[in-house]
This record gives structure tokens, sequence and C-alpha cells, in this order.
């Protein structure tokens, strides 16, 4: 048999109403005999996330989070001189692959659709590689030119 210590500890924060319930109520919970404000995992992941400790330590490599990136990809492929009709319906096809794509049967913005329902996340290389990267070559970029392409480089 191990032996091992487990710790419950009790962090101080500040009265700050961080989580609130669906009255606007502050949640809370009664723990000691005393009730304490609760604090979620979240709220402290995104305190941490934002913090200027966190990017400084990493130097500028956060990621991008957002349900914009094919979005962003049809933006790029018009800016490299493909057609906008094409690049719109790559983008969606980019949307789909990275997530579940928005599927608006009438939408405003013809790239609403080139939008996830969630989030995803990439680093700056991979989206930097994406954004600088040249036509493709051999069997996809033949593939690409009869509009059956499944990536777009």
């Amino acid at each position: 048999m191990t032996t091992f210590i487990q710790l419950h500890l009790l962090t101080a924060y500040p009265a700050a109403n961080l989580n609130r319930d669906d009255t606007g109520a502050p949640k809370t919970v009664v723990l000691g005999g005393a009730t304490r404000l609760r604090v979620s995992s979240q709220s402290l992941k995104r305190a941490w996330r934002t913090s200027a400790h966190f990017e400084q330590a990493l130097a500028g490599h956060i990621g991008i989070r957002s349900g914009r990136i094919a979005r962003e990809a049809a933006t790029i492929l018009i800016e490299k001189g493909i057609e906008e009709k094409k690049a719109i319906e790559w983008a969606a096809k980019i949307a789909d692959y990275l997530g579940k794509a928005k599927n608006d049967k009438k939408p405003k913005d013809p790239l609403t659709n080139a939008e996830t329902e969630q989030l995803v996340h990439i680093s700056p290389a991979e989206f930097d590689a994406r954004k600088s990267a040249g036509p493709s070559t051999g069997r996809r970029k033949a593939r690409a030119k009869r509009g059956r392409s499944r990536f777009v480089t």
C-alpha cells in the first residue's frame, strides 16, 4: 500500500461575484459550517489564460480560440486570388471538418456557414503556416482544379 497526502485547501478570493446562478444571485456553498462564495474552475482557468503572467511565460505563443477560423481561411484564400464563391465553399468545408459548422438556410452574410458552433483552438504557428502556404502540388492540385479538393493549402 502506498502512502499519500491529500490536501483540501481553501483559497481566499476578494468579494467579487465571480459566479451567479440563473436568478442572478451569487453562487454559494456551505463549507465548514460557513457560507462561502463558490468559484468555478472555468472562471479560474479563464483568469489564468487572460493574465499577464501567463502571456509572459508563454512568450506570445498563446493559441487562437475562435469559431471563425474557417472564415479567416476564406479571407486568406480570396486575398491569394481564389474565386470568392469557391473560397466560401471551401471555408464551409473547413468549418465542417473543424467541428459542427453553422447551417443557416438563408444567411445574411455568405460566410456565416464558414463558422463553427463551438470554439476551435489553433496555435499561432499552425495559423501562420496555413496563411503562408503556397499552392498545393500533385494530386491535391489536380483535385482542386476539378473542385473535389478535401483540403485547401
